[in-house]
């Protein structure tokens, strides 16, 4: 007969050992200051804004480490971010909640893996579209549309490598540019026309391919006339999307490099500043606490594939996103000698902290782990003693433990 009540005593348990039971003055909460300062000097000349907590094993307090530790950082009116990516047994998203409709894993299969054939621009922002296409690594054309702008976008792996201004005016069209620049005659541009019409292909590619245009000539017009597509693109208000197959022979005629694309693209649009949809959805995935400055992303349903969910470009294009979000993020993840979920999410963020529990894990354990983040060339910020028993620890932590029991913050000198 299972125990319906058993998981729920389990979670009320493990709550009366978060700081918020516990009074400031206490011995257990100046520990985890304690383990703050410590934390924030060794990163004093780090840009560290992201680290993962985990431990060996099971049981060494990994998770009531992760919150109390975001919990005292809250405190030095830092925004802080607590990530559940213990995706298999999400115990961090348990303690402060029983949903698990919507979260971390979610935002990766659904946010960022969902394939989007058509819809509104008032919905999706273009910076939406080409960046789940860019995470989702899709071959494909995007048609955007509205009242003054028709735009198509190639992609080849998720990389843009064509802007086609399809209604630009007839003064950036590449025949006209070529021609008022005399590198190209009417003649030879009306047999051009001729042979796309066949082809299908970019004019700019049978012009060169014919011999009409040298193709130093053809990049150097080619770069002008995406950034002027790419001008117009970042000026594009509402309207309507839809994507559709990409052709082999649209792929092989395209001349101007992706990296030329993409740095044009990037002047000219902010993606972090427009992503209408991606924001709004992340946004309404994390929760605010009972304490200021503390906010929790859960870690939502449980995926049939924790590991390669773990693992993906989304994955790390939502912790990269949240970095800009919030001033520190704390990331729960399960114990390393059971799972890689810990060493497939250390890369995307700053370093690792290890919670051991005192006389529970042995030495050649800890040092197998060790030597998985050192082969892996993993930063390893450092180590958490935890669950001390303090009667057991002679004279030094009986003082330390008396001399706070007397201490009353309320005296202290402003």
């Amino acid at each position: 007969m299972i125990n319906k009540n058993k998981g729920k005593r389990i979670v009320d348990k493990d709550r009366e050992n978060l700081l918020l039971t516990f009074p400031s003055n206490s011995i257990y909460a100046e520990s985890y200051r304690t383990l703050r300062a410590n934390l924030f000097f060794s990163l004093k000349e780090k840009d560290t804004k992201s680290i993962v907590i985990t431990s060996s094993l099971e049981k060494e307090g990994k998770t009531t480490t992760a919150i109390n530790l975001a919990y005292t950082i809250a405190q030095t009116d830092q925004k802080v971010l607590l990530m559940d990516c213990d995706l298999r047994r999400p115990h961090l998203t348990d303690l402060f909640s029983n949903n698990r409709k919507k979260g971390v894993a979610e935002l990766v299969t659904e946010l960022f893996g969902t394939r989007l054939a058509n819809g509104s621009l008032e919905t999706y922002s273009i910076n939406d579209l080409v960046l789940m296409t860019r995470l989702q690594k899709r071959s494909c054309r995007l048609h955007l549309e509205n009242t003054d702008t028709q735009m198509t976008l190639s992609f080849k792996n998720g990389h843009m490598i064509d802007i086609n201004w399809k209604n630009k005016p007839e003064d950036k069209k590449i025949a006209n540019i070529l021609i008022k620049k005399k590198l190209l005659s009417k003649k030879n541009a009306y047999l051009a026309f001729g042979q796309q019409k066949k082809r299908n292909q970019h004019l700019g590619s049978i012009l060169y391919t014919m011999g009409f245009v040298s193709k130093k000539n053809i990049l150097k017009t080619l770069c002008t006339q995406t950034i002027d597509s790419v001008k117009k693109l970042s000026l594009m208000d509402g309207g309507e999307f839809v994507f559709s197959n990409l052709s082999s022979d649209e792929d092989k005629s395209i001349i101007i490099k992706n990296a030329i694309i993409k740095k044009l693209y990037a002047e000219f649009t902010s993606a972090d500043n427009n992503l209408k949809y991606i924001k709004k959805t992340i946004d309404s995935a994390i929760r605010e606490t009972e304490t200021n400055n503390l906010f929790v992303l859960p870690g939502g349903r449980i995926p049939s594939k924790p590991s390669e969910l773990i693992g993906s470009k989304q994955m790390e294009f939502l912790v990269k996103y949240l970095k800009k979000t919030f001033d520190f993020i704390v990331i729960d993840t399960p114990p390393v000698m059971l799972l890689t979920d810990a060493l497939l999410m250390a890369p995307t963020t700053d370093g690792t902290v290890f919670v051991i529990k005192s006389g529970n894990t042995e030495h050649k354990i800890m040092q197998d782990v060790v030597n998985q983040y050192k082969t892996a060339n993993l930063p390893i910020l450092g180590s958490v003693l935890n669950l001390i028993d303090l009667k057991k620890e002679g004279y030094y932590y009986r003082y330390y433990r008396k001399y706070y029991a007397k201490y009353d913050p309320r005296k202290e000198a402003v």
